[in-house]
């Protein structure tokens, strides 16, 4: 099996915000709003510090998964700004591989007439096309003799949405959460040393942004993502402030029902048990209250995927960067099923992050 290689520092700060020794946490106000085109640029990129994420999702034929994360962060004196992407292949040939590139942001291309995101002109690592049209994910390239070949064209994408301002309030620290692609279908191909495999499927893209120096962590992270077609699919994203007495959340949950669109508030969650996952306790089942007082319960049941953010740094930078962020963030990936009273199961799946 392909030696899973931990990835760079570029996301050490996802799902990462600023606390006071009480969290004040508040969503935003609203309704829903469709995304325009070119809110799909960075929104940070000034400033001493600054974070920055376009995850993508990839759920393919055979149960083959692809996430991809194109990024820019400043660091402050941790590091130079720098650009990013990370890629994650499971299940291709039965292995698991991850990869992650860093470049300096100065070679960073966005390119408004064509709708392009491009880490490095010579580098065959970008997104392209007009939301919500369509839109390409490329990626070409090679690291430990390890070489990566993924082409993915994303098409009858659903309208993008913000809810309110899309800011969510942490004492007084903002992050700003963008849902790009709620569901779209992609076909293409993934190709790793040669073995390639067409792929059709579902897509899930978000965009997650915070401009502020990062000083303190989360105690935990969760994304949900249920797809079942173009009109029925529910997502979940969802931050536990590290000093939330009550476990008081910001997220939020928005749920296509036969067509039609709601979004719900996520306020806390009341109850919260976990289980042991690659030697880390991780939340298994978590009873969810919503801001219209109902509960929802999201239950990890198989785990497929884990990974520290600071495994590539050498001893001295790994013990400076968990200086420099006061812990280590660790990913975790799998299935998952959400219930909820009077509706069936939906089987989906998780992207849950722990602070060790």
């Amino acid at each position: 099996m392909f030696k899973i290689k931990p990835f760079a520092a570029i996301l050490l700060l996802q799902f990462v915000v600023i606390f006071q020794a009480l969290a004040q946490v508040s969503n935003p106000r609203g309704a829903l709003y469709n995304l325009t085109a070119d809110e799909i640029w960075a929104q940070t990129l000034e400033g001493n510090y600054f974070n920055e994420f376009w995850t993508y999702h990839f759920f393919l034929d055979d149960g083959m998964k692809v996430h991809i994360t194109f990024s820019v962060a400043n660091f402050g004196s941790l590091k130079s700004p720098v650009s990013g992407v990370q890629v994650s292949i499971d299940r291709l040939n039965g292995e698991l591989y991850q990869l992650s590139r860093e470049y300096n942001i100065n070679h960073l291309v966005q390119d408004k007439n064509n709708y392009m995101f491009r880490n490095r002109i010579d580098r065959e690592l970008f997104f392209e096309g007009k939301l919500p049209e369509q839109q390409r994910v490329r990626i070409y390239t090679s690291k430990d003799g390890v070489n990566y070949d993924i082409d993915l064209e994303i098409f009858n994408i659903a309208n993008g949405f913000k809810w309110g301002d899309g800011k969510y309030q942490i004492n007084s620290e903002q992050v700003g959460v963008f849902t790009h692609i709620p569901y779209a279908e992609v076909k293409g191909y993934v190709e790793v040393n040669n073995h390639r495999k067409n792929v059709s499927g579902s897509v899930y893209m978000d965009h997650v942004f915070q401009q502020q120096t990062t000083t303190r962590l989360v105690d935990s992270g969760y994304r949900f993502i249920y797809h079942e077609d173009a009109n029925n699919w529910d997502i979940l994203y969802m931050m536990l402030p590290d000093n939330s007495d009550d476990r008081k959340v910001v997220g939020h949950r928005i749920v296509n029902r036969n067509g039609k669109i709601s979004v719900q508030g996520l306020n806390n969650i009341e109850q919260l048990t976990t289980r042991n996952t690659f030697g880390e306790e991780v939340a298994r089942e978590l009873k969810i209250r919503l801001s219209n007082s109902d509960t929802i319960r999201l239950t990890r049941r198989t785990d497929t995927e884990m990974f520290s953010l600071l495994g590539e740094l050498s001893r001295f930078a790994r013990r400076a960067a968990r200086t420099f962020l006061g812990g280590e963030v660790i990913h975790f990936r799998g299935d998952a099923v959400l219930l909820e009273t009077g509706e069936r199961p939906k089987r989906g799946h998780y992207n849950f992050l722990i602070v060790s």
